[in-house]
């Protein structure tokens, strides 16, 4: 169920104690707020990682860069050495390239950039709009050929604008640049916000432009058709395993509390579509599973980027608003980066997995252990409640019993139907960190996650 901006601000108030112990988190506090999370670790907030917005984390030679929207300027950076503690870098270049001071003489902020590895240097691609919720914008392209993570804002250069939308010329939004690398080294650009939808295209990797202008090189690849203004934006593609997944997000950001945004996807066996939820159904038609959502103080997390770091782990970076800080201009909500592990279904279905904090990275090189025990459980990122997993085979949370197995990693809880005599609620679970946490959807594609408290 969608939580209307009612209840959030309700919720916002209700916990002002918290809040005001919070009003900004600053360097020093940054770490160390207590993680009063609903469900764990939704909270936490590593050194340095908060005012962050579009991030886009990447791995380069055993160091971790972290682009992002910047408020003034020409981009910004953090690095990392574990995603845990980031340091500020500044801007990506000191100036913002010529052609798009022509373009938008009032430009004063770049959006959402988003890096990849090109020879032994970095391809960024940026965007910047005329104005806020106006479609005549602007996707570049820079590149830094020998890129080093300890000097990251030296060796830049512009290459140009790659694709242009104009307002009552074009129906869709030239923001938000995403590239998807196949297997065969093609490369896909996908982008858009709200107007007509997202869109793909494909680029030549020599020029890192487009490789057709013609406007039917186009291919729509998803809309949100419930959301009367087609709310999505942000697409974040990647390839495993003989599907390539795409996430968005559906709903309003830069809202502080009271954004709705949150991280759905689907998946395709071609690069270019179509992108389909578990039964099938297209993105274009409103088809996808859901991924990340709002639960106290993480509201509105999205924007985010899939990547594969270098010990093999895919990871997906996002903001969040944080609802215990202050932001702006009364707005409670300080957007903040989150940079948290991507875990797989048996059917090969992305799952979110918990944040790196010192504690998750800790639990997650421990053996399994059994998950005989008492676990906080959220059903669709809704209120937490108590699930009690017996030794004898059953559990409860309170209302229903029901029955579990564990096979290797695979943790299956059966949920009888009332009614319905030998029909059951199926739970397919992934147990992992220690046996700590799980996560998984049921035969409804309804997402649950749980994480122990005690063991019985």
């Amino acid at each position: 169920m969608r939580i209307t901006v009612v209840v959030w601000l309700v919720l916002s108030a209700a916990c002002g104690i918290a809040a005001a112990r919070n009003m900004s988190i600053d360097a020093s506090m940054a770490g160390q707020v207590k993680d009063d999370s609903a469900f764990p670790f939704d909270g936490y907030v590593p050194e340095g990682d908060f005012g962050v917005h579009d991030p886009d984390v990447i791995e380069f030679n055993g160091h971790y860069i972290c682009f992002a929207t910047s408020g003034n300027g020409f981009g910004s950076m953090k690095t990392s050495p574990d995603l845990i503690h980031w340091k500020d870098r500044g801007p990506i270049m000191p100036e913002t390239p010529e052609w798009l001071r022509k373009s938008i003489p009032q430009h004063r902020s770049l959006w959402a950039p988003e890096a990849h590895r090109y020879g032994k240097g970095l391809r960024l691609y940026y965007c910047a709009s005329m104005a806020f919720g106006h479609n005549t914008s602007w996707i570049g392209v820079a590149e830094c050929p020998n890129f080093d993570p300890d000097k990251p804002n030296e060796g830049w250069h512009d290459l140009g604008p790659v694709i242009e939308s104009k307002e009552g010329r074009d129906n869709f939004n030239a923001i938000d640049p995403s590239i998807l690398i196949d297997p065969s080294g093609r490369w896909w650009m996908l982008f858009g916000s709200y107007w007509s939808g997202l869109y793909e295209t494909e680029l030549d990797p020599a020029t890192g432009k487009l490789k057709s202008t013609d406007p039917s090189a186009l291919k729509l690849v998803a809309k949100n058709p419930a959301d009367r203004a087609n709310g999505i934006e942000a697409p974040s593609a990647i390839y495993k395993d003989g599907y390539y997944y795409l996430f968005v997000s559906y709903g309003l950001a830069a809202q502080g509390v009271r954004s709705t945004y949150h991280t759905v996807l689907g998946r395709s066996e071609t690069p270019d579509g179509p992108f389909v939820d578990a039964n099938g159904k297209s993105m274009v038609d409103g088809g996808h599973e859901s991924f990340l959502d709002s639960s106290w103080p993480m509201f509105g997390p999205g924007g985010g980027t899939a990547t594969l770091d270098e010990k093999g782990r895919w990871l997906f970076a996002c903001h969040y608003y944080d609802g215990r800080a202050l932001w702006r201009d009364h707005l409670w909500g300080l957007p903040t980066l989150q940079v948290r592990q991507i875990m797989w279904s048996d059917d090969k279905w992305p799952l979110p997995g918990l944040p790196v904090t010192p504690d998750t990275e800790k639990m997650a090189g421990k053996k399994l252990a059994s998950p005989v025990g008492t676990w906080l459980q959220q059903v669709d990122f809704g209120r937490t409640q108590t699930l009690d997993i017996k030794a004898d085979g059953s559990c409860s949370d309170g209302r229903s019993e029901g029955k579990w197995t564990l096979q290797g990693d695979e943790l299956q809880i059966k949920w009888p139907i009332a009614g319905e005599d030998g029909q059951f609620w199926t739970d397919d679970l992934k147990l992992s960190y220690g046996g700590n946490y799980f996560v998984g959807r049921n035969n409804g594609h309804v997402l649950i996650r749980g994480y122990k408290q005690r063991r019985r």
